[in-house]
């Protein structure tokens, strides 16, 4: 068996998740926002379903959310 000796220069990085920052909160709560009036949108069938997708598509990339592929069960 061979052991080797840890000194802090050759330990691993700590990999803990950093805290959301204020504006990735800011964007995750307008994404929800967004996709929830969307979501009315599509349900009073005032858009198509293919809208939808392609504005949620769209409001993925301005928002950049960490959750929301989570949240939200789409085709």
């Amino acid at each position: 068996m061979r052991m080797t000796h840890l000194s802090p220069n050759n330990q691993k990085p700590n990999n803990k998740p950093s805290k959301p920052t204020v504006e990735q909160l800011q964007n995750e709560l307008n994404f929800h926002l967004a996709e929830k009036m969307l979501m009315k949108l599509r349900e009073k069938e005032l858009i198509s379903q293919e809208e939808f997708n392609q504005i949620s598509k769209l409001n993925h990339q301005k928002f950049n959310t960490l959750l929301g592929p989570l949240m939200y069960d789409k085709p």
